[in-house]
Protein backbone atom coordinates (compact mmCIF):
# COMPACT_ATOMS: atom_id res chain seq x y z
CA UNK A 1 0.00 0.00 0.00
CA UNK A 2 3.18 2.41 0.34
CA UNK A 3 4.09 2.49 -2.87
CA UNK A 4 0.92 3.65 -4.38
CA UNK A 5 0.49 6.14 -2.19
CA UNK A 6 3.77 7.82 -2.49
CA UNK A 7 2.93 8.29 -6.24
CA UNK A 8 0.07 11.36 -5.62
CA UNK A 9 2.62 12.55 -2.53
CA UNK A 10 5.52 12.74 -5.91
CA UNK A 11 2.33 14.63 -8.27
CA UNK A 12 1.56 16.82 -5.88
CA UNK A 13 4.79 17.78 -4.82
CA UNK A 14 5.55 17.99 -8.53
CA UNK A 15 2.37 20.27 -8.62
CA UNK A 16 3.74 21.99 -5.91
CA UNK A 17 7.16 23.13 -7.04
CA UNK A 18 5.82 23.69 -10.75
CA UNK A 19 3.13 26.36 -9.47
CA UNK A 20 5.97 27.96 -6.84
CA UNK A 21 8.21 28.36 -10.11
CA UNK A 22 5.39 29.80 -12.55
CA UNK A 23 4.48 31.84 -9.19
CA UNK A 24 8.23 33.54 -9.10
CA UNK A 25 8.18 33.84 -12.82
CA UNK A 26 5.04 35.86 -12.80
CA UNK A 27 6.93 37.81 -10.19
CA UNK A 28 9.48 39.34 -12.34
CA UNK A 29 9.17 42.80 -13.60
CA UNK A 30 11.72 44.04 -15.84
CA UNK A 31 11.85 47.56 -15.01
CA UNK A 32 13.45 50.16 -16.99
CA UNK A 33 16.38 50.32 -14.75
CA UNK A 34 17.11 46.43 -15.31
CA UNK A 35 16.35 46.86 -19.27
CA UNK A 36 18.97 49.92 -19.55
CA UNK A 37 21.35 47.41 -17.39
CA UNK A 38 20.26 44.93 -20.21
CA UNK A 39 21.10 47.05 -23.20
CA UNK A 40 24.69 47.99 -21.96
CA UNK A 41 25.02 44.23 -21.86
CA UNK A 42 23.34 43.26 -24.75
CA UNK A 43 25.74 46.14 -26.80
CA UNK A 44 28.89 44.27 -25.61
CA UNK A 45 27.31 40.87 -26.94
CA UNK A 46 27.24 42.92 -30.49
CA UNK A 47 23.32 42.90 -29.43
CA UNK A 48 22.48 47.11 -30.38
CA UNK A 49 19.53 49.05 -29.75
CA UNK A 50 17.81 46.65 -27.50
CA UNK A 51 14.03 47.23 -26.56
CA UNK A 52 11.02 45.78 -25.01
CA UNK A 53 7.38 44.85 -25.60
CA UNK A 54 5.08 43.53 -24.17
CA UNK A 55 2.85 40.89 -25.90
CA UNK A 56 -0.47 41.85 -25.12
CA UNK A 57 0.89 45.34 -26.37
CA UNK A 58 -2.10 46.66 -28.46
CA UNK A 59 -0.03 47.51 -30.99
CA UNK A 60 0.38 44.49 -32.42
CA UNK A 61 -3.34 44.23 -33.50
CA UNK A 62 -2.42 45.98 -36.67
CA UNK A 63 0.01 43.37 -37.87
CA UNK A 64 -2.14 40.75 -36.21
CA UNK A 65 -4.46 42.07 -39.22
CA UNK A 66 -2.39 42.29 -41.71
CA UNK A 67 -0.97 38.81 -41.52
CA UNK A 68 -4.32 37.45 -41.57
CA UNK A 69 -5.24 39.34 -44.78
CA UNK A 70 -1.39 37.99 -45.83
CA UNK A 71 -2.44 34.68 -45.40
CA UNK A 72 -5.93 34.73 -46.94
CA UNK A 73 -4.76 36.05 -49.87
CA UNK A 74 -1.99 33.12 -50.37
CA UNK A 75 0.57 35.31 -50.71
CA UNK A 76 2.58 32.62 -48.23
CA UNK A 77 2.93 30.68 -51.75
CA UNK A 78 4.36 27.34 -50.75
CA UNK A 79 5.99 28.75 -47.55
CA UNK A 80 3.03 26.48 -46.07
CA UNK A 81 4.48 26.49 -42.57
CA UNK A 82 3.46 29.90 -42.10
CA UNK A 83 -0.33 28.65 -42.49
CA UNK A 84 0.49 25.81 -39.57
CA UNK A 85 1.74 28.30 -37.29
CA UNK A 86 -0.49 31.19 -37.81
CA UNK A 87 -1.83 30.30 -33.63
CA UNK A 88 1.50 30.46 -32.63
CA UNK A 89 2.64 33.62 -33.99
CA UNK A 90 -0.78 35.26 -32.41
CA UNK A 91 0.28 33.91 -29.04
CA UNK A 92 3.54 33.52 -28.71
CA UNK A 93 3.36 31.75 -25.07
CA UNK A 94 2.63 28.54 -26.32
CA UNK A 95 6.32 28.41 -27.35
CA UNK A 96 7.34 29.45 -23.58
CA UNK A 97 4.19 28.98 -20.98
CA UNK A 98 4.34 32.41 -19.20
CA UNK A 99 5.79 34.73 -22.05
CA UNK A 100 4.65 38.13 -21.13
CA UNK A 101 7.65 40.03 -22.88
CA UNK A 102 10.05 40.45 -25.87
CA UNK A 103 13.10 41.48 -25.95
CA UNK A 104 14.67 42.66 -29.35
CA UNK A 105 17.61 43.89 -30.81
CA UNK A 106 19.64 43.80 -33.99
CA UNK A 107 23.28 42.90 -35.65
CA UNK A 108 24.71 44.87 -38.45
CA UNK A 109 25.55 43.40 -42.30
CA UNK A 110 27.33 44.67 -44.90
CA UNK A 111 28.43 43.59 -48.65
CA UNK A 112 28.38 44.12 -52.29
CA UNK A 113 25.68 43.89 -54.89
CA UNK A 114 25.82 40.51 -56.70
CA UNK A 115 24.05 37.74 -57.33
CA UNK A 116 23.86 36.65 -53.44
CA UNK A 117 22.25 39.17 -51.24
CA UNK A 118 24.26 40.74 -48.91
CA UNK A 119 22.92 38.80 -45.67
CA UNK A 120 24.40 35.83 -47.03
CA UNK A 121 27.65 36.72 -48.13
CA UNK A 122 28.62 36.58 -44.15
CA UNK A 123 28.81 33.72 -41.85
CA UNK A 124 25.65 32.21 -41.03
CA UNK A 125 23.93 35.34 -39.05
CA UNK A 126 21.26 31.84 -37.45
CA UNK A 127 24.08 30.63 -35.49
CA UNK A 128 26.11 34.26 -34.63
CA UNK A 129 22.62 35.81 -33.12
CA UNK A 130 21.76 32.91 -31.37
CA UNK A 131 24.92 32.71 -29.70
CA UNK A 132 24.86 36.29 -28.57
CA UNK A 133 21.11 35.92 -27.92
CA UNK A 134 22.10 32.72 -25.45
CA UNK A 135 24.22 34.67 -23.69
CA UNK A 136 22.37 37.38 -23.44
CA UNK A 137 19.68 34.93 -21.85
CA UNK A 138 21.56 34.31 -19.32
CA UNK A 139 22.10 37.87 -18.37
CA UNK A 140 18.46 38.11 -17.82
CA UNK A 141 17.75 34.97 -16.28
CA UNK A 142 20.44 36.53 -13.75
CA UNK A 143 18.93 40.28 -13.37
CA UNK A 144 15.22 38.71 -13.20
CA UNK A 145 15.50 35.94 -10.73
CA UNK A 146 12.93 33.16 -11.71
CA UNK A 147 12.38 34.58 -15.18
CA UNK A 148 12.50 32.31 -17.71
CA UNK A 149 13.76 33.05 -21.72
CA UNK A 150 13.33 31.45 -25.50
CA UNK A 151 15.79 32.74 -28.36
CA UNK A 152 14.35 33.49 -31.52
CA UNK A 153 16.21 34.35 -34.64
CA UNK A 154 13.77 34.46 -37.49
CA UNK A 155 13.21 31.14 -37.18
CA UNK A 156 10.14 30.81 -34.86
CA UNK A 157 6.77 32.35 -35.17
CA UNK A 158 6.89 35.78 -34.33
CA UNK A 159 5.89 38.85 -36.03
CA UNK A 160 9.85 40.33 -35.13
CA UNK A 161 9.66 43.52 -36.99
CA UNK A 162 6.46 44.61 -35.47
CA UNK A 163 7.37 43.87 -32.28
CA UNK A 164 11.30 45.64 -32.80
CA UNK A 165 9.26 48.78 -34.38
CA UNK A 166 7.45 48.56 -30.81
CA UNK A 167 9.86 47.91 -28.89
CA UNK A 168 11.46 51.02 -30.33
CA UNK A 169 14.30 50.11 -32.58
CA UNK A 170 13.17 51.27 -35.57
CA UNK A 171 10.34 52.05 -38.21
CA UNK A 172 9.08 50.26 -41.08
CA UNK A 173 9.58 51.25 -44.21
CA UNK A 174 7.52 50.99 -47.55
CA UNK A 175 9.59 47.81 -48.47
CA UNK A 176 8.31 45.75 -45.27
CA UNK A 177 12.01 46.13 -43.76
CA UNK A 178 13.00 47.03 -40.29
CA UNK A 179 14.82 50.75 -40.56
CA UNK A 180 16.80 51.62 -37.80
CA UNK A 181 17.54 55.24 -37.59
CA UNK A 182 21.61 56.11 -38.03
CA UNK A 183 22.12 52.38 -39.04
CA UNK A 184 19.38 51.65 -42.22
CA UNK A 185 18.09 48.68 -43.09
CA UNK A 186 20.91 46.31 -43.49
CA UNK A 187 20.23 44.75 -39.88
CA UNK A 188 19.44 41.62 -38.49
CA UNK A 189 16.54 41.03 -35.76
CA UNK A 190 16.33 38.37 -32.76
CA UNK A 191 15.92 38.39 -29.36
CA UNK A 192 14.07 36.64 -26.10
CA UNK A 193 10.88 35.64 -25.39
CA UNK A 194 10.82 36.12 -21.39
CA UNK A 195 8.69 35.49 -18.77
CA UNK A 196 8.80 38.63 -17.12
CA UNK A 197 6.03 41.46 -16.58
CA UNK A 198 7.34 44.43 -18.70
CA UNK A 199 6.89 47.28 -16.08
CA UNK A 200 4.80 50.69 -17.31
CA UNK A 201 2.28 51.33 -19.73
CA UNK A 202 2.28 50.83 -23.27
CA UNK A 203 3.14 54.00 -25.76
CA UNK A 204 0.96 56.42 -26.62
CA UNK A 205 0.40 55.57 -30.88
CA UNK A 206 -1.64 57.04 -33.30
CA UNK A 207 -3.41 54.13 -34.94
CA UNK A 208 -3.88 56.24 -37.86
CA UNK A 209 -0.48 57.13 -39.08
CA UNK A 210 1.41 54.49 -41.27
CA UNK A 211 4.35 52.48 -40.15
CA UNK A 212 6.34 54.38 -43.06
CA UNK A 213 5.27 57.96 -42.29
CA UNK A 214 8.77 58.46 -42.03
CA UNK A 215 9.43 57.49 -45.67
CA UNK A 216 7.19 60.57 -46.36
CA UNK A 217 6.39 61.22 -50.16
CA UNK A 218 9.66 58.47 -50.97
CA UNK A 219 8.58 55.24 -53.25
CA UNK A 220 12.13 54.41 -54.78
CA UNK A 221 11.85 50.95 -53.00
CA UNK A 222 8.35 50.21 -54.78
CA UNK A 223 9.16 51.36 -58.01
CA UNK A 224 12.51 49.36 -58.36
CA UNK A 225 11.44 46.09 -57.55
CA UNK A 226 12.58 44.15 -61.10
CA UNK A 227 9.62 42.02 -60.23
CA UNK A 228 7.10 44.99 -59.35
CA UNK A 229 6.33 42.93 -56.15
CA UNK A 230 4.76 45.15 -54.19
CA UNK A 231 1.08 45.90 -54.04
CA UNK A 232 1.76 49.28 -52.10
CA UNK A 233 3.38 50.50 -49.33
CA UNK A 234 4.68 47.39 -46.99
CA UNK A 235 2.25 45.24 -48.62
CA UNK A 236 4.70 42.98 -50.43
CA UNK A 237 3.29 39.51 -52.38
CA UNK A 238 6.33 37.01 -52.05
CA UNK A 239 5.08 34.90 -55.01
CA UNK A 240 6.62 37.96 -56.96
CA UNK A 241 9.89 38.85 -55.09
CA UNK A 242 13.10 37.39 -56.15
CA UNK A 243 14.30 36.65 -52.70
CA UNK A 244 11.46 34.10 -52.26
CA UNK A 245 11.72 33.30 -56.28
CA UNK A 246 15.57 32.24 -55.34
CA UNK A 247 15.35 30.82 -51.58
CA UNK A 248 11.98 29.45 -50.53
CA UNK A 249 10.25 28.39 -53.89
CA UNK A 250 11.00 24.52 -54.56
CA UNK A 251 8.82 24.52 -57.96
CA UNK A 252 9.04 25.98 -61.17
CA UNK A 253 9.79 29.93 -61.50
CA UNK A 254 7.26 31.60 -64.20
CA UNK A 255 8.98 32.14 -66.71
CA UNK A 256 7.60 36.04 -66.89
CA UNK A 257 9.72 36.23 -63.35
CA UNK A 258 12.48 33.99 -64.70
CA UNK A 259 13.17 36.72 -66.87
CA UNK A 260 13.51 39.70 -64.48
CA UNK A 261 15.30 37.74 -62.33
CA UNK A 262 18.51 38.81 -63.93
CA UNK A 263 21.81 37.07 -62.55
CA UNK A 264 20.95 36.58 -59.08
CA UNK A 265 20.97 33.14 -57.43
CA UNK A 266 20.36 33.91 -53.39
CA UNK A 267 18.11 36.67 -52.75
CA UNK A 268 17.70 40.08 -53.63
CA UNK A 269 18.80 44.01 -52.32
CA UNK A 270 17.08 45.84 -55.28
CA UNK A 271 14.50 47.42 -52.26
CA UNK A 272 17.36 48.74 -49.87
CA UNK A 273 19.93 49.58 -52.26
CA UNK A 274 17.89 52.47 -53.45
CA UNK A 275 16.66 53.50 -50.01
CA UNK A 276 18.01 56.62 -49.19
CA UNK A 277 18.28 55.49 -45.48
CA UNK A 278 20.48 52.95 -46.74
CA UNK A 279 22.86 56.03 -48.32
CA UNK A 280 24.22 57.53 -45.96
CA UNK A 281 27.83 57.16 -45.28
CA UNK A 282 30.14 56.33 -42.34
CA UNK A 283 27.63 53.64 -40.74
CA UNK A 284 30.49 51.54 -40.07
CA UNK A 285 32.00 54.28 -37.13
CA UNK A 286 28.52 54.40 -35.79
CA UNK A 287 28.17 51.26 -34.58
CA UNK A 288 31.18 49.12 -32.70
CA UNK A 289 32.50 46.20 -34.17
CA UNK A 290 31.05 43.32 -32.43
CA UNK A 291 27.95 44.19 -33.75
CA UNK A 292 28.79 43.09 -36.89
CA UNK A 293 28.41 40.05 -38.59
CA UNK A 294 31.61 38.67 -39.59
CA UNK A 295 32.55 37.76 -43.06
CA UNK A 296 33.18 34.14 -44.35
CA UNK A 297 36.83 33.52 -44.15
CA UNK A 298 38.41 33.71 -47.57
CA UNK A 299 35.54 36.60 -48.60
CA UNK A 300 32.21 36.12 -50.14
CA UNK A 301 31.66 33.27 -52.09
CA UNK A 302 32.84 32.96 -55.64
CA UNK A 303 30.47 32.42 -57.71
CA UNK A 304 30.41 31.27 -61.31
CA UNK A 305 27.49 29.97 -62.85
CA UNK A 306 28.91 27.60 -65.30
CA UNK A 307 30.13 25.57 -62.23
CA UNK A 308 27.09 26.26 -59.94
CA UNK A 309 24.97 24.75 -63.06
CA UNK A 310 27.26 21.76 -62.41
CA UNK A 311 26.60 21.37 -58.49
CA UNK A 312 27.21 18.02 -57.12
CA UNK A 313 26.43 17.13 -53.54
CA UNK A 314 30.30 17.91 -51.88
CA UNK A 315 30.66 21.31 -53.92
CA UNK A 316 27.31 22.09 -52.79
CA UNK A 317 28.11 21.55 -49.08
CA UNK A 318 31.61 23.41 -49.32
CA UNK A 319 29.74 26.43 -50.77
CA UNK A 320 27.35 26.56 -48.21
CA UNK A 321 29.72 25.76 -45.14
CA UNK A 322 29.24 28.51 -42.33
CA UNK A 323 27.14 30.71 -44.52
CA UNK A 324 22.83 31.07 -44.86
CA UNK A 325 23.67 29.43 -48.48
CA UNK A 326 23.70 26.20 -46.92
CA UNK A 327 19.90 26.85 -46.35
CA UNK A 328 19.02 26.44 -49.97
CA UNK A 329 18.49 22.96 -51.51
CA UNK A 330 21.16 21.56 -54.39
CA UNK A 331 19.21 20.96 -57.19
CA UNK A 332 17.46 25.31 -56.24
CA UNK A 333 20.99 26.17 -56.83
CA UNK A 334 21.31 25.03 -60.04
CA UNK A 335 17.76 25.78 -61.02
CA UNK A 336 19.12 29.08 -60.67
CA UNK A 337 22.03 28.98 -62.04
CA UNK A 338 20.63 27.99 -64.73
CA UNK A 339 17.92 30.61 -64.83
CA UNK A 340 20.56 33.05 -64.95
CA UNK A 341 22.62 31.93 -68.00
CA UNK A 342 19.03 31.98 -69.25
CA UNK A 343 19.28 36.07 -68.48
CA UNK A 344 22.78 36.90 -69.77
CA UNK A 345 22.59 39.04 -73.15
CA UNK A 346 23.52 37.39 -76.63
CA UNK A 347 24.15 33.63 -77.86
CA UNK A 348 25.26 31.10 -75.40
CA UNK A 349 29.31 30.57 -75.42
CA UNK A 350 30.30 27.08 -76.30
CA UNK A 351 31.00 26.15 -72.45
CA UNK A 352 27.71 28.20 -71.73
CA UNK A 353 25.89 25.39 -74.44
CA UNK A 354 27.90 22.70 -72.78
CA UNK A 355 26.38 22.87 -69.70
CA UNK A 356 22.79 24.30 -70.59
CA UNK A 357 22.82 20.63 -72.97
CA UNK A 358 24.58 18.62 -69.65
CA UNK A 359 21.59 20.10 -67.05
CA UNK A 360 18.97 19.07 -69.79
CA UNK A 361 20.37 15.68 -70.66
CA UNK A 362 20.47 15.36 -66.91
CA UNK A 363 16.83 16.28 -66.26
CA UNK A 364 15.75 14.16 -68.87
CA UNK A 365 17.41 11.21 -67.18
CA UNK A 366 19.63 10.53 -69.57
CA UNK A 367 23.11 11.71 -67.43
CA UNK A 368 23.75 11.92 -63.82
CA UNK A 369 24.99 15.07 -62.33
CA UNK A 370 27.82 13.51 -60.31
CA UNK A 371 29.45 12.25 -63.42
CA UNK A 372 28.85 15.27 -65.99
CA UNK A 373 31.15 18.16 -66.13
CA UNK A 374 35.18 18.16 -66.33
CA UNK A 375 37.12 17.22 -63.10
CA UNK A 376 39.21 20.33 -63.30
CA UNK A 377 35.37 22.21 -63.35
CA UNK A 378 34.65 20.53 -60.23
CA UNK A 379 37.84 20.85 -57.98
CA UNK A 380 37.65 24.23 -59.10
CA UNK A 381 34.12 24.75 -57.59
CA UNK A 382 35.33 23.01 -54.51
CA UNK A 383 38.65 24.87 -54.17
CA UNK A 384 36.63 28.20 -54.66
CA UNK A 385 34.07 27.36 -52.04
CA UNK A 386 36.07 26.06 -49.06
CA UNK A 387 36.35 28.19 -46.48
CA UNK A 388 40.09 28.44 -45.60
CA UNK A 389 39.16 29.54 -41.52
CA UNK A 390 41.43 27.62 -39.26
CA UNK A 391 40.74 23.88 -37.44
CA UNK A 392 39.88 26.17 -34.36
CA UNK A 393 37.55 28.58 -36.31
CA UNK A 394 35.91 25.70 -37.75
CA UNK A 395 35.64 23.88 -34.19
CA UNK A 396 34.47 26.68 -32.98
CA UNK A 397 31.33 27.04 -35.56
CA UNK A 398 30.74 23.45 -35.54
CA UNK A 399 30.41 23.76 -31.56
CA UNK A 400 28.13 26.52 -31.36
CA UNK A 401 25.95 25.04 -34.29
CA UNK A 402 25.84 22.17 -31.92
CA UNK A 403 24.83 23.86 -28.78
CA UNK A 404 22.37 25.71 -31.06
CA UNK A 405 20.51 22.37 -31.69
CA UNK A 406 20.55 21.51 -28.47
CA UNK A 407 19.02 24.62 -27.13
CA UNK A 408 16.47 24.11 -29.82
CA UNK A 409 15.66 20.73 -29.19
CA UNK A 410 15.58 21.19 -25.61
CA UNK A 411 13.70 24.40 -24.84
CA UNK A 412 10.85 24.73 -28.10
CA UNK A 413 7.25 23.55 -26.97
CA UNK A 414 4.61 22.62 -28.80
CA UNK A 415 4.62 23.47 -32.83
CA UNK A 416 8.00 24.47 -32.54
CA UNK A 417 9.39 21.29 -31.69
CA UNK A 418 7.08 19.81 -34.29
CA UNK A 419 8.69 21.94 -36.83
CA UNK A 420 11.97 21.45 -35.49
CA UNK A 421 11.99 17.43 -36.26
CA UNK A 422 10.32 18.32 -39.45
CA UNK A 423 13.28 20.17 -40.85
CA UNK A 424 15.51 17.77 -39.18
CA UNK A 425 14.02 14.76 -41.21
CA UNK A 426 13.98 16.47 -44.53
CA UNK A 427 17.52 17.38 -43.87
CA UNK A 428 17.96 13.30 -43.63
CA UNK A 429 16.46 12.94 -46.22
CA UNK A 430 18.35 14.92 -48.33
CA UNK A 431 21.26 13.92 -46.92
CA UNK A 432 20.64 10.34 -47.61
CA UNK A 433 19.71 10.80 -51.26
CA UNK A 434 23.34 12.71 -51.81
CA UNK A 435 24.78 9.90 -49.97
CA UNK A 436 23.27 7.37 -52.16
CA UNK A 437 24.22 9.77 -55.14
CA UNK A 438 27.69 9.76 -53.92
CA UNK A 439 28.13 5.87 -53.00
CA UNK A 440 25.98 4.68 -55.91
CA UNK A 441 26.63 6.81 -58.85
CA UNK A 442 25.55 3.82 -60.90
CA UNK A 443 22.01 3.96 -60.31
CA UNK A 444 20.16 4.98 -63.15
CA UNK A 445 19.61 8.85 -62.78
CA UNK A 446 15.74 10.49 -62.79
CA UNK A 447 14.25 12.63 -64.65
CA UNK A 448 13.36 15.68 -63.29
CA UNK A 449 10.51 17.52 -65.38
CA UNK A 450 10.74 20.86 -64.02
CA UNK A 451 14.57 21.22 -64.34
CA UNK A 452 13.93 20.12 -67.92
CA UNK A 453 11.29 23.00 -68.19
CA UNK A 454 13.68 25.40 -67.14
CA UNK A 455 16.80 23.99 -68.78
CA UNK A 456 14.72 24.16 -72.24
CA UNK A 457 13.58 27.62 -71.42
CA UNK A 458 17.08 28.58 -70.78
CA UNK A 459 18.48 26.92 -74.21
CA UNK A 460 15.52 28.76 -76.47
CA UNK A 461 16.69 32.26 -74.90
CA UNK A 462 20.40 31.70 -75.65
CA UNK A 463 20.07 29.95 -78.72
CA UNK A 464 21.58 26.35 -78.47
CA UNK A 465 19.87 23.83 -80.59
CA UNK A 466 18.68 20.77 -78.26
CA UNK A 467 19.09 17.45 -79.73
CA UNK A 468 15.93 15.14 -79.44
CA UNK A 469 15.69 12.74 -76.33
CA UNK A 470 17.48 9.72 -76.05
CA UNK A 471 14.77 7.61 -77.10
CA UNK A 472 13.53 9.46 -79.64
CA UNK A 473 17.00 8.99 -81.25
CA UNK A 474 17.17 5.43 -81.04
CA UNK A 475 13.81 5.09 -82.65
CA UNK A 476 15.46 7.29 -85.37
CA UNK A 477 18.21 4.93 -85.93
CA UNK A 478 15.81 1.91 -85.81
CA UNK A 479 17.21 0.78 -82.22
CA UNK A 480 15.11 -1.77 -80.66
CA UNK A 481 14.62 -0.86 -77.20
CA UNK A 482 13.45 -3.54 -75.82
Amino acid sequence: MSEPESEPRARASSASESSASESRASEAVLTPAILGSLRSIAEGLGLLRLGAVALDDPGFAPAHAAWERFLEQGKAGSMHFLDRTREVRRDPSQMLPGARTALVACALYDGEPGPVARYAQGLDYHTILHRRLLSLGTAVEAALPGAASLVFVDTKPILERAAAALAGLGFLGKHGCLIVPGLGSYVLLGGLLITARLEGPAPARDPDVAPWDACGECRRCLDACPTAAFDGPGDLDPRRCISYLTIEERGPVPEALAAKIGERIAGCDVCQEVCPYNAGIGRRSRAPASAWIEGRPGGPPKIDLLRLADLGSSQHRALGRGSALRRIPRRQLRRNALVALGNRAGPASADEAAVILRAIAQARGEASIDDAGDEATREALAEDAAPTESAAAAESIERVEHVERVEHVERVEHVERVERVERVERVERVESVEHVESTEPSRPPRPDPELLAVALWVAARRGVEVPPPADERARGLGVDEA
